[in-house]
């Protein structure tokens, strides 16, 4: 199989003889939402592309910075058997920089699967491209990978800021295809994309992905200043009617599609499914949770020197644990056990909150926490008569400075709701085999 038996102007839906059954397998689905069980780790900041979007791109330039090298092997087993005992993971997201160039990655992948924490891996695919190297991958026990396909041809190339990647990645997915690896698309709405986002959308029904994620281009980490500017950030009224499109596509061809980080209001009514905020990621078992986010999130566990630090759990106590320096905090933890005993006692003090609030109402508080106090969400005055302000984040804190929230266009044609899976539970999501116990209605 070759891209120029994948022309642009295909039509989206037409099967090709030439992509192999795998490819086109019918994946089990369901609308049942329940809390997802994913955790993350960044292995360290060491890449072999320079995107120009990546929220981590000063880093992966330092060689000096304390998450720029990678982590031992031993350190990451370590990090991957936390998420399964203490938070309960049964899959995770495996990200470097570029984990497919870490030195222990297989054995990496061999040991989370023998754990029953299944791995995924974020990847540019440019080591996948190679011959042979998706089947060790497959071999050793990934679960599935999640392709960052920022583009078309060029617009690929130059946003990843490397000539010839797409032919790279394009050769990595077909090389998945082949293997009969699933994998699903990342795609970040930088501007020079967004014309092209039914193109990634007719991609993934090329090659049968089981899901796409288009993602807003807004900060999430300490992004270096000018990365974004007016030149490659588009207003949200300009992305809709190319996102609106690609929704579409996947829709009609039954591809699980999902829009991070947008306000709701820029969805047509038939795709607000799709629209997962900080509120929803809770009830998509592709995304983290906010159990184990926290933990992994802090520099001792992205960084190669020094141990981890000690685990805690979303709730009562949490965020001051979260603000505090993990680096005193783990050094505090190993030589006192009165440090010890006050982590004990947290974690039996939010084992009680969840028991009495519910676990869902502690982690929304925490999804409300990261828009408002991380991120500093905004809402336009006009959001106050929108049916859907307190299920959605607003506009991103970044964004706003840049645009304001004036596109903000309230939904009027239902009673407000508090139900932050009010309109996800319309969506049919892909559920492995291994997750079905958990991710299925039972009987």
């Amino acid at each position: 199989m070759s891209e120029a038996t994948a022309p642009e102007t295909r039509i989206p839906g037409e099967i090709d003889p030439s992509i192999p059954p795998a490819a086109r397998r019918e994946r089990l689905k369901t609308t049942h939402r329940t809390m997802t069980k994913r955790g993350v780790m960044w292995l360290g900041q060491t890449c072999n592309l320079r995107c120009y979007f990546c929220y981590f791109l000063n880093r992966i330039a330092d060689h000096e910075h304390p998450e720029h090298p990678f982590m031992s092997l031993e350190k990451s087993k370590e990090i991957c058997r936390k998420l399964r005992e203490h938070y309960d993971c049964t899959a995770i997201d495996i990200q470097g920089g570029e984990p497919t160039i870490y030195p222990g990655i297989l054995e990496l992948i061999a040991y989370c699967k023998s754990i029953g924490i299944h791995p995924t891996l974020i990847t540019n695919g440019l080591r996948l491209s190679k011959p042979g190297v998706v089947e060790e991958f497959r071999d050793a026990g990934i679960r599935d990978f999640l392709v960052s396909l920022h583009g078309i041809g060029e617009i690929h190339n130059e946003t990843v800021v490397k000539k010839g990647a797409y032919e790279k990645i394009i050769g990595a997915i077909e090389n998945m295809v082949q293997a009969g690896v699933p994998f699903r698309f990342n795609c970040t709405m930088s501007k020079p994309v967004v014309p092209i986002l039914p193109k990634i959308a007719e991609k993934a029904v090329y090659y049968g992905a089981d899901a796409v994620n288009y993602i807003a281009f807004n900060p999430f980490e300490d992004q270096e200043t000018g990365i974004r500017t007016f030149d490659n950030v588009s207003k949200y009224m300009d992305i809709k009617p190319y996102l609106t499109e690609a929704m579409d596509i996947l829709d009609a061809n039954n591809i699980e599609c999902n829009v991070r980080y947008m306000p709701i209001c820029v969805a047509e009514p038939r795709h607000r499914k799709n629209f997962f905020n900080l509120q929803q990621l809770t009830y998509d078992h592709h995304e983290w949770d906010y159990r184990s986010w926290l933990w992994t999130g802090q520099q001792p566990q992205r960084m190669k020197e020094g141990p981890c630090s000690p685990v805690y759990r979303v709730g009562r106590g949490a965020r001051r644990i979260y603000y505090s320096d993990p680096h005193e905090l783990a050094k505090r933890y190993a030589e006192s056990p009165k440090v010890r005993a006050l982590f004990a006692l947290q974690g039996m003090a939010c084992k009680v909150q969840q028991a009495v609030q519910g676990k869902d109402a502690v982690w929304r508080k925490e999804a409300q926490l990261r828009a408002d106090e991380d991120l500093h969400y905004q809402y336009h005055a006009g959001c106050n008569d929108c049916a859907a302000k307190n299920i959605c984040d607003g506009f991103h804190g970044d964004y706003a400075s840049f645009f304001g929230s004036g596109e903000a266009q309230p939904i009027t044609d239902h009673a407000p709701t508090d139900d932050p899976c009010y309109y996800v539970s319309a969506q049919e999501k892909v559920v492995e085999e291994e997750d079905k116990a958990w991710a299925l209605p039972r009987g």
